[in-house]
């Protein structure tokens, strides 16, 4: 009974240290191969309005929360949201808001589902997501519109068309060759929720904005082989756990998951693994 009656005590310190684990790798693996390059477009030729209402969603590490407070005057406001407490805390720290005497606040809130800020609040809303792995991305592409101020601007970072394509070329060859025709079609709805340039374009214009324009980039992630990928955290602590869901659960997926590491190690034996990543920053003003 007494080690029953122990074991609530120690689940929540359990927690927060899986947490501050995954916030680490995060902040030390995952963001300078991906985000940064996102962050960096989204801030190019930013210009803030005197006395603004800024909405950051998906502040990473902190170091976009930091240039946008010594851009912002005195008078101006921002607000940094990410997805989890840990995250949030590490931002908290590694931006020294006090020092700079600005008007900074820190927010907890999944990025996929409906921002606790009311209609027009914001001057310049500025979002780093991947609207592939949102359950619902026009809605968020929706309400990124609604909380953004007329004639406002609202800058997207996000990934697009053709990220992770060499992967999911040999992901769909082995469901082909396995003859897993269901998985293989779930797969392909899936690359289908990378959206295309214009396409998303299009949906922000339609959603409420004026004009957007767009810039594009694209790099590869290289590895040497198919254990390397998978054990990435980029990979790891990013799309794999989608990925997996496709493949089934239990033996099945492990299975499947198997195959597709030895295809890789196939295809690209003796030579490195090149994944694309192809991204863009949408910018244009609330009509």
């Amino acid at each position: 009974m007494a080690t029953t009656g122990s074991s609530p005590q120690l689940r929540p310190s359990r927690l927060l240290t899986q947490q501050d684990k995954l916030a680490r790798a995060h902040d030390e693996e995952v963001y300078p191969l991906f985000g940064q390059k996102l962050a960096d477009l989204l801030t190019a030729g930013l210009v803030l309005v005197p006395r603004a209402h800024i909405l950051q969603v998906g502040c990473a590490l902190g170091d976009t929360t930091a240039l946008l407070a010594q851009k912002m005057d005195a008078d101006s406001r921002l607000i940094a949201v990410e997805a989890t407490p840990a995250l949030v805390e590490r931002v908290r720290a590694s931006v020294d808001v006090e020092h700079m005497g600005k008007h900074v606040f820190f927010r907890a809130h999944q990025l996929d589902g409906k921002l606790p800020f009311a209609e027009n609040g914001f001057d310049h809303v500025l979002a780093n997501v991947a609207l592939p792995e949102l359950a619902t991305p026009a809605a968020q592409i929706a309400d990124l519109v609604r909380v953004t101020k007329p004639g406002g601007e609202l800058r997207l970072a996000t990934p697009l068309a053709g990220t992770w394509r060499e992967f999911l070329d040999v992901y769909s060859d082995v469901l082909v060759r396995l003859r897993k025709h269901e998985m293989a079609e779930a797969l392909a709805a899936y690359r289908n929720t990378f959206p295309e340039p214009e396409a998303l374009a299009t949906q922000l214009e339609t959603a409420g904005t004026g004009k957007v324009t767009v810039e594009t980039v694209h790099w590869e992630l290289m590895f040497r082989t198919g254990r390397e990928f998978f054990y990435a955290p980029v990979i790891e602590l990013g799309p794999l756990p989608r990925w997996k869901a496709i493949a089934g659960k239990g033996p099945e997926m492990q299975d499947t998951f198997m195959a597709v590491k030895q295809a890789i190690d196939t295809y690209y034996g003796g030579t490195a693994f090149s994944v694309s990543v192809y991204a863009g920053v949408f910018s244009g003003p609330k009509a």
